[in-house]
């Protein structure tokens, strides 16, 4: 089974090799990376990473309006056809199996099923109470996040079944959902209807999104806070992280994955 991951990233030099050596730790083969207006050297960092991981690299400037939804249709319409099953996530956000080893054992058991895409939940993490960005892996450092009555671990993210006509898989609304011919569905198959959808409880019985939303306060404050033109140019308020810093439950769910992590990034 071939998996692929879709992602648009921005200025993630930092943090872009951690992203890329995690999902391939946990299965993913293909790498379909979209550098929207990058000033830092994420595409150098990138094109070095070539020489251990396939990845395609794909700039997206300034003049390409709706940046994450057109590079998520042009995704389908050009590598769709490459893979089994196209994951579509964004930088802060870690995807993984909770009860297998690899996504592509997770995945198996949804072969025979009559779905075009699985919707898997967030689970949003806040700063744990760092003031500056601390040196180190992101899955290490930030390990408080909030319960799960959170209203935003309701969002979800695609998984798109690969090999299908691309002309049937179309971007939807947001970046959470696609209009493809039977459907979204979650880990327990309940038909996801929208990106945030809250006429169910997430669960991670299978899968899980660690999205780490907030990083450190100065992280936020220096780069989210005003850098957050994937989708337009605006300034996230104050009560944007007063609202997202949450760190009630201290959770371990990455823990197994940080010693082969760092066994893959050392040999890079």
């Amino acid at each position: 089974m071939q998996l692929g991951i879709t992602t648009i990233q921005r200025d993630r030099a930092p943090w872009i090799k951690e992203w890329v050596a995690f999902h391939y730790l946990v299965g993913f083969r293909k790498f379909y990376i979209y550098t929207h207006m990058c000033l830092d050297n994420t595409e150098e960092i990138l094109n070095g990473l070539k020489n251990k991981f396939d990845i395609t690299i794909i700039p997206v400037g300034p003049e390409v309006e709706t940046a994450q939804m057109t590079s998520y249709q042009h995704s389908c319409d050009n590598f769709l056809k490459e893979v089994d099953y196209m994951a579509f996530i964004d930088s802060d956000e870690f995807l993984f199996p909770t009860a297998h080893d690899s996504m592509e054992t997770a995945l198996a058991e949804f072969n025979d099923k009559k779905i075009s895409a699985l919707g898997v939940y967030w689970s949003c993490f806040g700063s744990s109470g760092y003031i500056e960005e601390p040196p180190g892996l992101i899955i290490e450092n930030y390990r408080r996040r909030a319960d799960g009555n959170f209203e935003a671990n309701h969002h979800v993210k695609s998984i798109v079944r690969g090999r299908q006509a691309a002309s049937s898989v179309q971007v939807g609304e947001n970046a959470h959902l696609f209009k493809t011919p039977l459907g979204t569905f979650d880990e327990n198959l309940r038909p996801i209807t929208c990106g945030l959808e809250i006429n169910y409880e997430p669960t991670y019985e299978k899968f899980r999104i660690n999205h780490y939303i907030c990083q450190s306060r100065s992280y936020f404050l220096n780069f989210k806070k005003i850098n957050v033109a994937i989708f337009k140019e605006r300034i996230k308020p104050e009560s944007w992280w007063e609202e997202h810093d949450i760190n009630d439950v201290l959770d371990n769910s990455t823990d197994k994955f940080i010693g082969p992590l760092k066994n893959i990034l050392n040999s890079i």
